[in-house]
């Protein structure tokens, strides 16, 4: 993956973590579901922290093997 989809998934998940947790804490939740605001708030959190180790990992590699501009 690219460092720009990448980073569009970290504001993507992001948003749908706050959602979530916006929706627990005005106690509107969700489809009308609370069960729905928590989904959104624990798996927006995990995919946030699963694509910072992916950039991570992407930019670990990118400094071992530079482009070769000559």
């Amino acid at each position: 993956m690219s460092k720009l989809r990448i980073g569009a998934g970290l504001i993507g998940n992001l948003i749908v973590c706050f959602w979530g947790v916006n929706s627990i804490l005005t106690s509107e939740p969700v489809f009308n579901h609370l069960i729905f605001s928590y989904l959104f708030a624990i798996g927006g959190f995990i995919s946030f922290i699963a694509l910072i180790i992916e950039l991570r990992k992407k930019e670990r590699l990118d400094h071992k093997n530079p482009p070769n501009n000559s």
